[in-house]
């Protein structure tokens, strides 16, 4: 067998991240009583009994996949009734299912970005943006997180016509939110498309639970709409939310659409009862701030670092990475599973506790987290 210098490459990367504490595994299962922290799904819809006999309902016993690409075969009626409620649940003219979050990014920038478009995005946007960019082949201009005057500053500077801001809305690692409606202004001062990844807003924020575009009363103001089926709503996919005109032209362009086989029935009948039920119960996300704002704080004053963070997202900031591996590993020896976070997910030295806090988490749930973490603090 011929070797390939390759193989040498691979192994000196792989003992590379073993010495740095920065090798990572698939998660173990578990079977035992378990306080789990480490999920996205926020309001704990996967184990919802009214979703699931709805999810029943509408699956009608079709358990096998739609079989081809959505552009080839015939299109699950189950697609068209989703698309339909998500347009309704975020006010657009039309919404197209991607068959995932990273899916939905990679095709909606690859198709709407080339070489003459520049794209200004969020320092701590999520991968699958960044790699979304890296397929259009765009210029990218990387503004420091959160910060307007930078962002204006590059706006100011830029000599492209074709421009486009792209942010997360809430930030996955870091549980703050995006200055939208200040993105919003700028947008419309320097003549740029905004683009927003909703991913981990939906469900929680807004009047009917769609998203920070709706809390803030953005709905007009934002041109593309990304959001995903996965974290909140706990099922499987992503999706488009906007004009018609936008939808004909990603089904026309979108590669990641045209060139994946559909959803499978299982999955569209959960997604599109997890949706109805968030539409049904928009109060289960303020219920999840008001829990997660109370651990913040008690987190804090422990002297533990959060950023930013006003969501339901909770970072604990360790630094070292060996140091938050050992804290993950004391939370499951105590029936609690909270992920350590370590780079290049996060910058260097801001290894970290990532705290993804649902609905069901009780009191007593939460002060034995703090409980732990004061024992760490006081290193017992």
């Amino acid at each position: 067998m011929n070797l390939s210098p390759i193989y040498d490459r691979i192994v000196q990367s792989l003992s590379d991240k073993k010495q740095s504490n920065l090798f990572r595994k698939t998660a173990n299962p578990f079977y035992g009583r378990l306080i789990d922290v480490s999920t996205n799904s926020y309001l704990s819809l996967h184990t919802n009994v009214e979703v699931a006999d709805a999810a029943r309902n509408l699956l009608d016993n079709r358990l096998y996949g739609n079989l081809a690409s959505r552009i080839i075969s015939s299109n699950s009626l189950l697609y068209d009734e989703l698309e339909s409620e998500i347009a309704s649940w975020e006010n657009t003219e039309s919404a197209l299912v991607f068959n995932s979050g990273y899916a939905a990014n990679l095709g909606i920038i690859g198709s709407l970005c080339n070489r003459d478009t520049e794209i200004f995005s969020d320092k701590l946007n999520h991968a699958s943006i960044i790699d979304g960019i890296k397929l259009a082949g765009s210029k990218i201009n990387r503004y420091l997180h959160c910060d307007m005057t930078d962002l204006e500053k590059r706006l100011k500077a830029s000599i492209q016509k074709d421009k486009i801001i792209i942010t997360d809305t809430v930030f996955s690692m870091d549980g703050d939110r995006a200055p939208l409606a200040e993105i919003c202004e700028l947008a419309g001062k320097y003549h740029c498309m905004v683009m927003v990844d909703e991913a981990h807003a939906i469900g929680i924020f807004g009047k009917t639970g769609s998203g920070l575009v709706e809390e803030l009363g953005l709905e007009d103001h934002v041109d593309i709409r990304m959001g995903t089926l996965s974290k909140a709503v706990a099922g499987f996919g992503g999706y488009f939310a906007g004009g018609q005109l936008m939808r004909d032209y990603f089904v026309n362009t979108s590669r990641s659409l045209i060139y994946s086989t559909g959803l499978p029935h299982g999955v569209l009948s959960h997604d599109l009862a997890a949706v109805r039920s968030i539409r049904k119960h928009p109060e289960m996300g303020k219920k999840l701030l008001e829990k997660s704002f109370g651990f913040n704080n008690a987190v804090r004053e422990l002297g533990f670092s959060t950023l930013n963070a006003t969501t339901h997202i909770v970072p604990c900031i360790f630094g070292e990475e060996k140091a938050a591996l050992s804290a993950s590993e004391l939370f499951l020896k105590n029936g609690i599973k909270v992920p350590a976070i370590r780079p290049p997910t996060v910058p260097a030295h801001s290894a970290r506790l990532r705290f993804s806090l649902h609905v069901d988490l009780t009191d007593e749930m939460l002060e034995s987290m703090i409980e732990i973490l004061r024992t760490i603090k006081n290193g017992k």
